[in-house]
C-alpha cells in the first residue's frame, strides 16, 4: 500500500498517530489541507495518509478475475481500456480485498510501533471500510489488535439500509437517465473506465469539470510556481486526480460488490450491501467492548452533504453503541461543508479529529 508519513516537530512520546484514508476514486493527496493543522496542534505525533489497495498510488492487483468481456473485442487482459468487469466478490470478500493489506500495514513493525495509539479517519467509502475494520479487529484476540483508540467516519456511506423491495421503484418505472445509471452500475462500468475511454485531452477536461463542480471553492487563481510555470490549486488537484483515475483498473471494480444504488419515493442514494446501521456495528463492537482500546467514535457530515440521508441511521447506531458499549459515540454536522468536508471546511474538520 502507498502511504506518506508526516512527523510533528518535537512531539511528546505517547501521542497518537492519525491515519487518513480516502474515499472511492480519490487518493491520499486530497488531505493536503489537513496535515499542517494536525501536526501543529501538539496533540499528535504524526499523520499517515494511505491509499487503499487498487486505488491512488497503491499497487493495483486484479479484482479477482480478468474483465469478463470488453467493448473492444475479446481481450481478456485486466488492462483493457474499457470493460464490463464482474469482480465476482461477495460483499465480505470485497471488504477483505481492501482490509487485508490495510491490516498488514498497521501491523508492520517498521511502520507502526506495537501499542502505538491510532486515530483512524476514513472518508466516504473509506469511512465505511474504516468502520468495517474497527468491527473486524474487535473479533480478534485483544492482545493482537492494533491500538485503535479513536474512529472518525467522515461523510461515510453505509449506515442507512437500502430501500425494501416494496419501497424501491422498479427499474422499468425509473426515468431514462436513472435507468442508464442503474444499467451501468449493474454492468460495473466505472467512472474511471469512462475517463479512460475518452482519451487524455477530453479525460483531463472532464475530470477538471467534475472536480470544480464537486468542490467549487478550489482556487482557480494561479499561485503555485513549478519550473517557472504557475498552476492553480484546481489545476494541480485535477491533474493528480486524472492520473490516479486512468491508472490500471483494480479496486474500482469492487465498488459494485460493496454498494448498490437505490431509488424510492424518498429519493435516490447509494447503499451498502452490508449496512453499518440497524444494530450491526453495535452487535460486533459490544462483544469485546470491555477489553477494547476504542474510546470514541465520531461520525461527521457536512451541512450541505449529499450523503446526509445516512445521518438518522448513523445517530441511532451511535446512540446504541454509547448505551450498550459505553464508548463515547456521536454524530456532528460540519458547517459550510458538503461531502468533501475535509476540503470545504478544513479547520472545523481538524478540530473534530483533535477534540474528544
Amino acid at each position: 500500500m502507498n502511504l506518506v508519513e508526516f512527523r510533528a516537530n518535537h512531539a511528546k512520546s505517547g501521542l497518537p498517530t492519525v491515519v487518513l484514508a480516502h474515499g472511492f476514486g480519490s487518493g491520499l493527496s486530497f488531505f493536503y489541507r489537513n496535515i499542517d493543522d494536525l501536526l501543529n496542534s501538539g496533540k499528535v505525533s504524526r499523520v499517515v495518509c494511505v491509499d487503499w489497495i487498487g486505488m491512488g498510488g497503491s499497487s493495483r492487483p486484479p479484482c479477482w478475475d480478468s474483465p469478463i468481456r470488453s467493448l473492444f473485442g475479446n481481450h481478456q487482459s485486466s488492462s483493457s481500456r474499457f470493460s464490463l468487469c464482474n469482480s465476482k466478490f461477495s460483499p465480505s470478500r470485497a471488504v477483505d480485498f481492501f482490509l487485508d493489506p490495510f491490516d498488514d500495514m498497521l501491523r508492520d513493525g517498521n511502520i507502526f510501533d506495537s501499542g502505538e495509539p491510532l486515530w483512524l479517519v476514513g472518508h466516504s467509502l473509506g469511512g465505511y471500510l474504516a468502520a468495517k475494520y474497527a468491527m473486524r479487529i474487535h473479533q480478534q484476540p485483544t492482545s493482537k489488535i492494533p491500538n485503535l483508540t479513536k474512529l472518525i467516519l467522515a461523510s461515510p456511506v453505509g449506515f442507512q439500509p437500502p430501500p425494501s423491495p416494496h419501497e424501491r421503484i422498479t427499474h422499468s418505472n425509473l426515468p431514462p437517465a436513472i435507468r442508464l445509471v442503474d444499467a451501468l452500475w449493474s454492468a460495473n462500468v466505472t467512472p474511471q473506465a469512462l475517463v479512460r475511454l475518452v482519451g487524455s485531452s477530453r479525460g483531463k477536461s472532464a475530470v477538471k469539470r467534475a472536480l470544480h463542480g464537486r468542490i467549487p471553492h478550489l482556487s482557480q487563481q494561479s499561485a503555485v510556481n513549478s519550473n517557472d510555470e504557475f498552476h492553480s490549486e484546481l489545476d494541480l488537484l485535477a491533474e493528480y486526480l486524472y492520473h490516479i483515475t486512468v491508472a490500471p483498473a483494480s479496486g474500482e471494480y469492487a465498488m459494485n460488490s460493496l454498494m448498490q444504488p437505490g431509488v424510492s419515493k424518498d429519493g435516490a442514494g447509494v447503499f451498502a450491501r452490508e449496512p453499518l446501521g440497524g444494530g450491526s456495528m453495535t452487535e460486533i463492537i459490544s462483544q469485546l467492548s470491555s477489553s477494547s482500546p476504542l474510546e470514541s467514535i465520531k461520525v461527521l457530515f457536512g451541512d450541505k452533504d449529499w450523503m446526509q440521508f445516512h445521518e438518522p441511521a448513523a445517530r441511532k447506531e451511535m446512540q446504541s453503541i454509547y448505551t450498550k458499549c459505553g464508548i463515547k459515540s456521536a454524530v456532528h454536522i460540519v458547517p459550510q461543508a458538503g461531502h468533501h468536508l475535509y476540503l470545504d471546511n478544513a479547520p472545523s474538520f481538524g478540530r473534530h479529529i483533535l477534540e474528544d
